[in-house]
């Protein structure tokens, strides 16, 4: 985010509002972290002004410790100017990833990021798709539609044999990172989970926070032969829990005869698995559940409850906000056991953890 001033107005989008909170979250055009806001710091203090997608203009608020944390003094930007296409000054880099040449279009992926940004033709350099080929490294700005949209715009080629070591200015060298720096990144970026409005993306990012947490025993299940089943399966220590992903407010009802299904499943003394290897074979895979703790989770954006109790199962809702927290916690760790993050996961899923 360039140069920091408290009195400098910087523009961005609001990615998510928390009405319950009197507050939410702005991203800044040029692509760093999201900042958080409370309404009081909205002009008029009318937080019901906003809503995800608007365009804003803002100053960067700093904690304490200098970091910074939040964005002051927002004003929307007149709804004349967000019905109009949008585009940012600043050139970003990043590799062709496909053309589509019958559609004089193609898609370039953000370096650093996982974002493909979609472009047309006319966006390309002299208008010579042409000149394109995937892998290329290019540099663009990034425009945004009347509807949100990102694209690449005002595409260039990086002639890559022209390319001097020398040329590049110091600050674009990278740096090495410390430790605490990636732990730090590594948590910040699990926290994006909750701006995530895609079930079927929630459900993979969901697994991906579950395998980084260490657990060894842990199944997703076929998307394509899913319906009626849950998201996936683990064991870690005497613990066994069959869990299912939800964006969906008030899912109790929704989800009732599923949730009864995943019961009667864990009731059972194995469960067996159609398992896809790397070359796309299936095969089967049958594990052992008689005599463990069982339990099932439903793994949502909201808070960490018991919802019921059926005899020797219980039924849970689990923040993955807390799934993140349990995260930290074994990164700050010094020494990793299994028993020992089978009991922190226990204990903590059963009281409420601070946020």
């Amino acid at each position: 985010m360039g140069e920091i001033s408290e009195t400098s107005r910087w523009q961005g989008r609001v990615a998510k509002i928390l009405s319950d909170k009197r507050g939410g979250f702005i991203s800044p055009d040029d692509q760093s972290d999201d900042l958080y806001f409370i309404a009081s710091q909205v002009e008029h203090d009318k937080l019901e002004i906003l809503k995800p997608g608007d365009i804003v203009t803002f100053t960067v608020g700093k904690a304490k410790d200098g970091k910074l944390v939040f964005a002051n003094k927002v004003e929307l930007v007149s709804a004349e100017n967000t019905n109009k296409n949008y585009t940012t000054e600043t050139r970003f880099q990043g590799h062709v990833k496909t053309l589509f040449p019958n559609r004089q279009s193609g898609y370039i992926t953000l370096d650093g990021s996982t974002q493909d940004l979609y472009f047309i033709a006319k966006q390309v350099e002299e208008n010579q798709l042409e000149t394109l080929k995937a892998g290329d490294a290019v540099t663009f700005t990034i425009g945004e539609n009347k509807e949100g949209r990102r694209f690449a715009n005002r595409i260039q080629l990086i002639d890559v044999e022209q390319i001097d070591q020398n040329d590049y200015p110091a600050e674009s060298i990278p740096t090495p990172i410390t430790c605490d720096e990636l732990k730090n990144q590594i948590i910040e970026q699990f926290k994006r989970i909750v701006y995530t409005t895609n079930s079927s993306e929630f459900e993979d990012l969901t697994f991906l926070l579950l395998k980084n947490l260490g657990i060894h025993y842990l199944y997703q299940y076929d998307k394509r032969n899913q319906a009626g089943r849950a998201d996936g399966f683990f064991i870690i220590g005497n613990l066994a829990v069959m869990y299912d992903c939800t964006l969906r407010d008030g899912f109790e009802e929704y989800k009732k005869d599923q949730i009864e299904n995943y019961i009667n499943k864990l009731e059972q003394a194995q469960l067996t698995f159609n398992l896809r290897s790397s070359d796309g074979l299936q095969k089967k895979k049958t594990l052992r559940i008689d005599g463990k703790s069982k339990q099932v989770w439903i793994i949502t954006l909201g808070q960490t409850r018991e919802i019921s109790d059926y005899g020797n199962i219980k039924v849970k809702e689990v923040s993955v906000n807390h799934l993140i927290w349990l995260l930290q916690e074994r990164l700050n760790r010094d020494v990793i056991e299994e028993d020992d993050l089978a009991l922190n996961l226990l204990s903590r899923i059963e009281k409420v953890i601070p946020a």
